[in-house]
């Protein structure tokens, strides 16, 4: 058995556990601080899940890129996100997530205009 301690982690995203091209898990946390910070949106081309481990995480996720959501995460809830996506931590709070996903997934980045982030 393995025990990771994810309050170890400070990086924005660290892989704390790999099971070959099965699967992996990271520690994820948020750079921006507010909705305004948010620039770019990333789609992977597989689903991700993420899990509130401490504080507070708003993930902002869109399907094109013309309107942005903002989902606050909840302690206890699995987010499994399959679009376009970002995150920040209010007003630059602690907040980590533990992220599960495939590993090697082809990522794209989208800016996001201006009137999307007002």
């Amino acid at each position: 058995m393995k025990v990771l301690d994810a309050r170890l982690y400070g990086e924005r995203w660290t892989v704390a556990y790999r099971e070959n091209d099965k699967w992996q898990v990271g520690i994820y946390i948020p750079e921006n601080a507010s909705l305004r910070e948010v620039t770019v949106l990333e789609k992977h081309d597989r689903p991700e899940l993420f899990v509130l481990l401490e504080g507070e995480i708003t993930l902002v996720v869109s399907e094109d890129g013309s309107e942005l959501r903002e989902v606050k995460m909840e302690p206890g809830k699995l987010y499994v996100v399959d679009e376009w996506h970002n995150a920040y931590r209010p007003g630059g709070r602690r907040g980590v997530a533990l992220v599960v996903e495939a590993p090697g997934v082809e990522t794209e980045y989208m800016e996001v205009s201006p009137r999307c982030n007002e």
